[in-house]
């Protein structure tokens, strides 16, 4: 899950800037969830020197330097202060972790999202990117283990989230076990319908060895519903040429090399 994305749904629900901060944090949140973030940057840190006991200023502060595209050795300095001011605010090790990990530190990560589950042992979020950390270190078992987790809390919860699943079922696939992949990524569009990746996953899983209609379909919506999607134009194309459909595959092998990142 790119960071990137993930902090502006988070910090919808930051508790901490929601209930009796003051009026220049929740105006610097607001800032932030529209995506103005040097106006961000200028409003939080005038508040940070104001309020050097603010955890609240720090998290922000820290997230807001990140998505400047700061040095993230400066975002991480924040966040650790957040953490140091506010020790059992499950969110701001939660962040932590997202900054260590962005900055390929996955040991520091792991410490930071256990601490993040162990304050809160329903943090969903937490658990899943625990999971993807073990995985980088390649402690498999363990990332199958933190997944389930995520996925016990999701199905106890109101607000769903198609993401355990579909990274539990990319850690199957990615270990030879096809059926429990197809499995968890039918699970993941069950809870989101237009999420191309794990449209891409399964049609991948059932159209191997052969391709099938059902990975077809799933193909063809990508395509069309996610015209830039390079993975999807490749995906389509394979299968396309498997199917002996040379001029279509050409196609989107050349959609794909337009819309691929360099």
């Amino acid at each position: 899950m790119p960071l990137r994305a993930l902090l502006l749904t988070i910090l919808l629900l930051w508790p901490a800037a929601a209930h009796g901060s003051p009026d220049p944090l929740r105006a610097a949140l607001d800032l932030f969830n529209t995506g103005r973030y040097q106006e961000c940057y200028q409003l939080v840190s005038v508040y940070a020197q104001q309020h050097p006991e603010s955890a609240a200023a720090h998290k922000l502060l820290g997230m807001n330097l990140y998505m400047l595209g700061r040095p993230v050795r400066d975002a991480l300095g924040e966040m650790r202060k957040a953490t140091e001011l506010a020790p059992r605010d499950a969110d701001a090790f939660y962040y932590l972790g997202r900054l260590y990990f962005s900055a390929d530190n996955a040991p520091m990560a792991l410490q930071a999202y256990e601490k993040t589950v162990e304050l809160d042992p329903a943090h969903l979020k937490g658990y899943t990117q625990m999971g993807q950390t073990l995985e980088v270190l390649g402690r498999f078992d363990a990332a199958a283990k933190a997944y389930r987790a995520a996925i016990e809390i999701e199905q106890k919860q109101p607000r769903k989230s198609e993401w355990p699943y579909y990274d539990l079922g990319l850690l199957c696939w990615n270990n030879g076990r096809k059926e429990e992949a197809v499995r968890y990524f039918r699970e993941a569009l069950e809870r989101n319908p237009r999420f191309s990746e794990a449209k891409i996953k399964l049609a991948v899983a059932l159209s191997t060895p052969k391709p099938t209609d059902e990975a077809h379909r799933l193909l063809e919506e990508v395509v069309r519903d996610d015209a830039a999607n390079a993975e999807g134009h490749y995906r389509y194309a394979l299968l396309l040429s498997k199917e002996g459909k040379k001029d279509e595959a050409a196609k989107h092998f050349a959609l794909f090399e337009k819309y691929r990142k360099p």
